[in-house]
């Protein structure tokens, strides 16, 4: 039986390591989505359940044609129930599945990589091709034991997102893959070799031919070829690997910096320097946007994580306005943009909404913010000149007052409020706004309360004083403290609150307005920097506001200052709608606010049950060896002599010591007593600990005692002998075994026990007697006792 158990872990561990290296390599998908989480939690599962039934199915010597069919029809039935909430094979649940993946397969098709979140979703797709890379890995690795082949199929997982987008992959996900990919050629060859002349009776403790060199030179010579595909990836011109991307799905990423740190330096300074000239062929610019700031974490404003592929260049046309209504009416006008040496910015300044742009490859947009990003670090706005095609557009207050919520047409990033926000914060929103029955007119409310009623105060020389914090935040905000402040504070104040009530918010910094140059050009200069928040309404998109005082911003749109009728909060509106975008608003807009501002800051409970699950799984997973190994020893030490016995060779094996098959139970004793060792007297362990029968005499006189019980139970008449204080022996022998090693070993031995897991095997060893003799000569003397 124990041989039975040895045989299960090294299927396991093969099998393991080929899921693990599979849904690796699947990580490399996460740049085809923007939420490859949905894709790759339910994928877990499927590597579990295909690496547990493959293993279990070989241990018990299923056939190929039993195992190979009943994985797939699992992981189908897996993905199935996680596609459509069933995994019930009936004929309405299979057309659901199959639909989805219609769906999918449009999706994929219409849409570039990554594929929003208001598109239908691709995730089954990413299922059934995910899961049919894990069987394909555990059918060449597991059933075939052809585990070079298995890397046909990773290259191929890993070569999907470079074949889609056209741009490299992370380099983590190269070196961790190669890595388990290594691994497991490396195990599976080595149990294949580890075989050879192997007897009947021995097991995976006992000598083998997998030596300690053996693998250190796989792993020198498995480190050099990884080492050699990174270097190659940067050095080859053709070959592409995101190397230095941050945090995030996506790839050829830029990190961006928060821009508000620059304005506040550029606005506290006493030089107005120019930075930049426009001409157009429309009327007199106003309001140029740098950056978007979209994330509000730790009481801070932060343009986030930014995905830019490099289909994503700013030239020629962009996509359609987001959430802007056909119906509304717009006016384009071209730009020609020159910038000054002495702006070194990693933004193009534009207007709001761009229909195309023409700035080199150098630059990438941002399909959810517009904002435009160098490419790379050392790419910057100075000297530069490009044109591009401004999109005026007058929102229809009414309309916007009509709309309904535009939480669920934006992600989710743009209503997330901190849980840790203060309290004082959501109270005075929520009184600012009591008295105005819809969102639009919610948002006029807080404008001009920070414009008007609420007795604020620009002045620039808070820049470098106040920030954005928690704590200035509520210094900026409290009364007491004189409300007293410059465009950053308003901006930010207004857009948290926002988010308080339920409306979809973020921070734009640009410019405010320029002047007339000598030459007819607009001239925008570092005095000019301004930040503004933004507020997104379904069939008008993302609108401008400008909460900061009239000192600073002489005029609020105008769209934001108009006077609507107070709506009947029980009647529902009469009029019909021009615009198809703006549904009814319904009978309770006060019920509306509440839940869109639940759902905004409502905990992901889904995710979180899937993280808790997969912690306990890997808990498990952790505990499951240490806990086998207790069963086990309890058991063998109830079990007589020979359970006795067999509880002695585990220890040894599990303390890395090795098992002399084939001998005499006296010729064994000898070995096994060459590793005793007494207690430390200081109670403490010794990194070198003496060993020898000598140096623990009582454990030395025990464990002769338990080989005189193995002799007289083999050898003896039956019933000749006694097994009294057989226990007490062996406890003592294990202890003194354990005394041995060093600290860090027996806790190897506890949590990691290699008679259970198994282990890479020890260079063989011709343990001599002390007479010198070696195994062929103490043949003969242990046939004849």
């Amino acid at each position: 039986m124990t041989s039975d158990w040895g045989s299960l872990a090294r299927h396991l561990r093969v099998a393991v390591l080929a899921a693990t290296a599979g849904w690796v390599t699947l990580m490399s998908w996460r740049v085809l989505v923007v939420d490859y989480g949905k894709v790759a939690v339910p994928l877990v599962f499927v590597a579990v359940l295909v690496a547990g039934l493959g293993a279990t199915a070989r241990w018990r010597r299923w056939p190929m044609a039993v195992v190979v069919p009943l994985q797939a029809v699992l992981a189908v039935l897996f993905v199935t129930w996680v596609t459509t909430g069933s995994a019930l094979p009936t004929p309405s649940n299979a057309g659901a599945m199959l639909a989805a993946l219609e769906e999918a397969v449009a999706s994929s098709r219409a849409y570039a990589a990554p594929v929003p979140l208001e598109a239908a979703p691709v995730h089954p797709l990413l299922l059934v091709g995910g899961a049919g890379v894990l069987v394909m890995m555990d059918l060449l690795v597991g059933t075939l034991r052809r585990a070079p082949a298995s890397g046909l199929v990773l290259l191929t997982a890993y070569t999907v997102p470079v074949t889609v987008t056209g741009v490299g992959v992370s380099w983590w996900i190269f070196v961790i893959a190669a890595v388990l990919f290594l691994a497991t050629v490396f195990v599976q060859h080595g149990d294949q070799l580890a075989a050879w002349g192997r007897s009947p009776e021995e097991d995976s403790s006992a000598f083998s031919v997998r030596t300690g060199a053996v693998a250190s030179t796989a792993t020198a010579l498995g480190a050099a070829a990884i080492a050699l595909g990174l270097v190659a990836s940067v050095v080859v011109p053709t070959m592409k690997m995101a190397l230095f991307e941050g945090p995030g799905p996506g790839t050829r990423e830029v990190e961006v910096k928060n821009p508000v740190v620059d304005m506040r330096r550029d606005l506290s300074r006493g030089e107005d320097i120019p930075l930049l000239w426009v001409r157009t062929d429309g009327p007199r610019p106003d309001y140029l946007r740098l950056s978007v700031l979209t994330r509000y974490l730790d009481g801070r404003w932060t343009p986030g994580d930014r995905d830019i592929p490099e289909s994503q260049s700013a030239t020629g046309e962009l996509p359609p306005l987001d959430g802007v209504s056909q119906t509304l009416r717009r006016e384009e006008s071209r730009h020609r943009v020159e910038i000054s040496p002495a702006f070194d910015s990693t933004w193009l300044p534009t207007t709001a909404h761009v229909s195309q742009i023409n700035a080199g490859p150098d630059w990438r947009y941002d399909t959810t913010t517009r904002d435009f990003i160098a490419a790379e670090d050392d790419v910057t706005a100075a000297r530069r000149s490009y044109d591009f095609t401004g999109v005026r557009i007058e929102p229809d207050a009414e309309a916007m007052n009509l709309a309904v919520s535009g939480v669920g047409s934006v992600r989710s990033i743009f209503s997330e409020v901190s849980p840790s926000l203060d309290n004082d914060i959501r109270r005075l929103a929520a009184s600012i706004t009591a008295d105005a029955p819809t969102r639009y007119q919610k948002a006029q409310a807080l404008q001009q309360f920070f414009r008007e009623d609420g007795g604020f105060r620009y002045d620039v020389s808070q820049a470098e004083s106040l920030g954005s914090a928690p704590a200035d935040l509520r210094a900026f905000l409290d009364e007491d403290g004189g409300r007293v402040g410059y465009c950053e504070q308003f901006a930010a104040s207004m857009a948290i609150m926002a988010r308080v009530l339920g409306i979809p918010s973020r921070v734009a910094v640009g410019f405010l307005e320029p002047e007339r140059a000598d030459d007819g050009s607009w001239e925008y200069s570092a005095h000019d920097l301004h930040a503004w928040p933004e507020l997104f309404f379904p069939g008008a998109g993302w609108v401008r506001f400008e909460p900061t005082p009239s000192d600073r911003a002489a005029q609020a749109p105008g769209y934001t200052t108009v006077e609507l009728e107070q709506q009947d909060p029980s009647a529902s509106p009469s009029a019909n709608p021009t615009d198809e975008l703006v549904p009814d608003r319904g009978a309770d807009s006060a019920v509306e606010d509440a839940a869109a501002e639940e759902d905004a800051t409502s905990l992901p409970w889904g995710r979180i049950v899937l993280a808790l699950l997969g912690t306990a799984l890997v808990v498990a997973l952790l505990l499951a060896p240490r806990l086998v190994r207790r069963s086990r020893r309890r058991r063998a030490l109830g079990d007589g002599v020979e359970g006795i016995w067999a509880e002695l060779r585990a220890t040894m094996v599990d303390l890395g010591h090795s098992w002399p098959h084939g001998r005499s139970p006296r010729r064994t004793g000898e070995w096994v007593g060459r590793f005793l060792a007494a207690p430390d007297p200081t109670g403490g362990r010794s990194e070198r600990p003496r060993r020898g029968r000598g140096e623990a005499p009582e454990a030395a006189q025990a464990l002769d005692r338990l080989v005189g019980a193995v002799e007289r139970s083999r050898y003896a008449p039956a019933g000749a002998g006694t097994t009294d204080g057989l226990h007490e022996d062996a406890e003592t022998v294990l202890d003194a075994l354990r005394c041995g090693v060093t600290g860090r070993v027996q806790r190897r031995a506890e949590w990691w026990p290699r008679s259970v897991v198994g282990t890479v095997r020890r260079r063989p060893r011709r343990a001599k007697n002390g007479d010198g003799a070696t195994p062929a000569v103490e043949r003969v003397e242990e046939l004849v006792g």
